[in-house]
Parts: C-alpha cells; sequence; structure tokens
C-alpha cells in the first residue's frame, strides 16, 4: 500500500471534481444546451444509462455486472502493471504518474457513475461524434500517455514479462 501512497490525493482531488461536476449539473444545469467552441464542443447534458460507450453498440457491455467487473479489472491492471514497474526502476517517471493519477481516478469515478448515478452523467459534446465527461478525459489522457511510453519502451517489459509476474505474485 505505501507504494500507492503518495497518489491518494491528486486521485481523491480528481474523483472530487468530477463528482462535484456532475452533482451541480444534475441539480442545476440539466436542461441548460450551449456551445463552448462553436461546432467543436458543446454542454449538453445527458445520463448515459447504457453504462459504457460500447454499450451502445453490445448489449453485454451494458450489463451493471459484466461493466463493474472490467473496471475492477482496469483498476487491477493499473495497480499489478504499476507494482512490476516499480520492481524495475528505483524512480517513478513524471508521466508514469500521470497514467497512475488519471487511469486510477477513471476508473474511481466510472465505478462511482455506475454504482450511484445508475450510469454516467456525460455533459460534453463532439457533435455529431460522442459525449463525454471528465472521467473519460481522464482515461483518454492515462490511455494516450501509457501508448507513447509503450511504444518508447517496448524492450523493457513484455506482457509475457507482466502475465509471469501477476502469476508469481499473486499465486494465480
Amino acid at each position: 500500500m505505501e507504494k500507492f501512497k503518495p497518489f491518494i490525493i491528486p486521485v481523491a482531488l480528481l474523483v472530487l471534481i468530477d463528482q462535484t461536476v456532475k452533482i451541480v449539473i444534475s441539480k442545476v444545469f440539466m436542461k441548460c444546451e450551449f456551445d463552448i467552441i462553436a461546432k467543436v464542443l458543446r454542454f449538453n447534458p445527458e445520463l448515459n444509462t447504457r453504462l459504457s460507450y460500447a454499450g451502445n453498440f453490445f448489449e453485454l457491455l451494458s450489463s451493471p455486472f459484466v461493466t463493474i467487473l472490467l473496471n475492477v479489472f482496469a483498476l487491477f491492471l493499473f495497480l499489478s502493471g504499476y507494482m512490476l514497474y516499480q520492481t524495475k526502476r528505483a524512480h517513478t517517471s513524471f508521466w508514469v504518474k500521470m497514467i497512475m493519477i488519471c487511469g486510477i481516478s477513471g476508473c474511481l469515478c466510472s465505478l462511482i457513475d455506475k454504482l450511484f448515478w445508475g450510469g454516467s452523467l456525460d455533459f460534453l459534446q463532439i457533435p455529431t461524434l460522442f459525449i463525454f465527461d471528465l472521467k473519460d478525459c481522464y482515461l483518454t489522457v492515462a490511455e494516450v500517455i501509457f501508448v507513447v511510453i509503450g511504444i518508447l519502451n517496448s524492450k523493457e517489459i513484455s506482457v509475457k514479462e507482466y502475465l509471469h509476474f501477476c502469476c508469481n505474485k499473486f499465486s494465480l
């Protein structure tokens, strides 16, 4: 648990921001709709009860049980991946910290949305494409940085090594 201590306050802060914004929107701004950046970004609140973007296309991914299980699995991947990273590096880089903070925050916000909101209160819209919220921004930042770091450091850690680490660490 000591390894994850530096992430507690930043993660809690991002989760608090996400949930506070959603509470304010749900109480005051649910019927509002306006351009933030003309033809690029709109404020358009909508409760997505399909539980995931993919749930709009695949019924299985609208199941609360399945989506909660996927959230828990994603949290496991972040935490176990970081544990492996720590065995290889004495110092955690800024970018890895950003992956952890944004990734864990996004996963926790997603769990809160599913458990307490019955879906995600999305409010930012790219017209004709999709609608999203702060949690989705957090996850996208984590994913983009992860892919870039993965490409730049692909020789250092392999999926096979990660699976071997998990099997040994968690007695799988």
